[in-house]
């Protein structure tokens, strides 16, 4: 027989109450919450569950805050691009307007001006910044505009080779910016080139000027004998108050070779081995480097031109001969003008003979090269282009001499014709300031073409970048929906059920409450 006593009684139905009372809580607060699982306690497995889905929902929103910021940072340099070959286009066509051989040197002067602006413009799209404020095309060196201008003047890149990347899945790195040394500097110039820069040790503030290509030909065959090294130009007394300018070798150790040489006046051209510049306010031991490329950026091309236009003055082609002593035929004698026969001449002949024998050639009238008597001077003018006069047969090889008598012809680029009985120098080239700013027309554009495609094929890559960061956003879209979507499975309360098992709940504790308010009234003591 089991006895129970009152305090027993009284026990239990507390304990019942308030187990009721705890599953009345434990539901409200998963109505309060919208979750079904609160803490570990309610469901370990399913606690251990979405704990995991947590992190996996977490991990994915990362990853899409960075394609994100990926896709605007793409979308940035996009459109930075986009408007870089706007402007380019505009060069371009600035350019070709600059060919025509009807302009004037005021009309000249206001394209180059326009080309300024141009200039400045493409630089403040090369320094872009994110919306962070960094650079996007400078590199690793996001806190230093891509380009800007050195001591000369001349636009320069500052920044480095790096490349950002970033990533937006597990094993996805995307690349989110180019350096502007890939895309504007880097770029095939359309022959061997120069560009100038002030050493940086300089005192002074001296300046140099960009400069340009005269004669391709004869640079190439000088760039040749140096096997392509770089040259230095730097400045010594003259002992007479004044400097002397040397050019040598960089590489060469000392004492180097003096390659070229001459009196310096600041601002004056310096002409040597088929290029020319200008150096401003130079002082003793100022150097100053000339470094060759087979590469140009985009500046060094739109600054190249500027010079052109500014100071490449339009000069025709001139030669001259001397017929007091220049010109002495032998019967039979042939001379050439840019490969087209003069003569024969006989013995006896002038330069008068020679003057309507030039003037006379239909082939040379169409080639622009005309002569004239000037007293007993004869000048040979080429329009637009170089005069090349031989004394030989130069169009097989080796030339034949043709010319048997004396003829001597000045104006040369280098040396003067100069031929007594058939032996001497039998050939010159005589320079146009025409052929050579028509050389740096049509170099330009070749150049502005390459810059061109260098741009097109950065917009080319970063368009794949751009339709992986969006496959990539789309997939991790459909993996958050699908991991939370079993998430909330797991950890989301049904209202509907919730609302009604609180219901049972509140009934029965309702019930409890009665029935153990009888209960405890009930007392052996009645019985007595």
């Amino acid at each position: 027989m089991i006895r129970i006593s009152s305090q027993q009684i009284f026990s239990n139905g507390i304990s019942r109450l308030q187990s009721l009372n705890a599953n009345i809580q434990r539901t409200e607060e998963q109505i309060s919450t919208g979750k079904k699982v609160n803490r570990a306690s309610d469901d370990p497995v399913a606690a251990a569950r979405i704990l995991k889905l947590d992190q996996e929902v977490a991990r994915i929103e990362q990853f899409q805050r960075n394609a994100g910021l990926a896709e605007n940072r793409l979308n940035q340099e996009e459109g930075a691009l986009t408007s870089m070959v706007d402007v380019v286009q505009r060069v371009r066509e600035l350019t070709v307007q600059a060919g025509n051989a009807t302009l004037s040197d005021n009309d000249r002067d206001s394209i180059a001006s326009e080309l300024r602006q141009r200039l400045d413009q493409l630089a403040n799209l090369t320094n872009t910044r994110d919306a962070s404020g960094e650079y996007i095309f400078s590199g690793f060196q996001g806190d230093t505009p891509a380009f800007g201008k050195n001591i000369s003047g001349h636009y320069v890149y500052q920044g480095d080779e790096g490349q950002r990347f970033l990533e937006i899945d597990d094993g996805v790195r995307i690349a989110i910016s180019d350096h502007g040394k890939g895309v504007f500097v880097d770029i095939p110039s359309a022959h061997t080139t120069f560009f100038a820069e002030a050493s940086p040790a300089n005192a002074s503030s001296a300046q140099i000027s960009t400069g340009m290509v005269l004669d391709q030909d004869a640079y190439d065959t000088f760039v040749d004998s140096l096997n392509g090294d770089d040259l230095v130009v730097r400045f010594q007394d003259d002992g007479a108050g004044g400097l002397n300018y040397e050019v040598v070798a960089k590489s060469e150790p000392e004492p180097k070779t003096v390659l070229s040489t001459g009196a310096y006046t600041s601002g004056e051209s310096i002409v040597f081995e088929g290029i020319q510049f200008e150096i401003t306010g130079a002082q003793l031991n100022d150097t100053f480097n000339i470094k060759t490329s087979g590469k140009q950026s985009l500046f060094s091309s739109i600054e190249k031109l500027i010079y052109g236009l500014e100071q490449q003055p339009l000069t025709p082609a001139q030669a001259t001969i001397d017929g007091a002593t220049g010109f002495t035929p032998n019967t039979g004698d042939v001379m050439y003008i840019n490969g087209i026969a003069l003569g024969p001449f006989s013995a006896g002949d002038t330069v008068a003979d020679l003057n309507a024998a030039i003037n006379g050639s239909i082939e040379l009238q169409q080639a622009g090269v005309s002569s004239e008597l000037d007293g007993n001077q004869l000048v040979i003018t080429g329009q637009g282009q170089d005069l090349r006069i031989s004394a030989a047969d130069e169009s097989v090889a080796p030339a034949v001499t043709t010319w048997t008598g004396d003829l001597a012809v000045t104006g040369g680029k280098f040396e003067d014709l100069s031929v007594v009985a058939g032996v001497g120098v039998t050939s010159i080239n005589v320079a146009s300031g025409q052929q050579a700013f028509y050389d740096l027309i049509a170099d330009s554009l070749i150049n502005l073409d390459n810059v061109q495609d260098s741009v097109l094929r950065t917009q080319t890559e970063l368009g794949g970048r751009m339709n992986a960061v969006e496959s990539t956003a789309d997939f991790l879209e459909d993996s958050s929906t699908y991991s939370k979507d079993i998430r909330s499975q797991l950890q989301d309360v049904d209202f509907a059920e919730a609302i009604s098992t609180l219901s049972f709940q509140s009934f029965v504790l309702q019930a409890a409450q009665q029935s153990f308010a009888q209960v405890s009234q009930l007392s052996l003591f009645d019985r007595l």
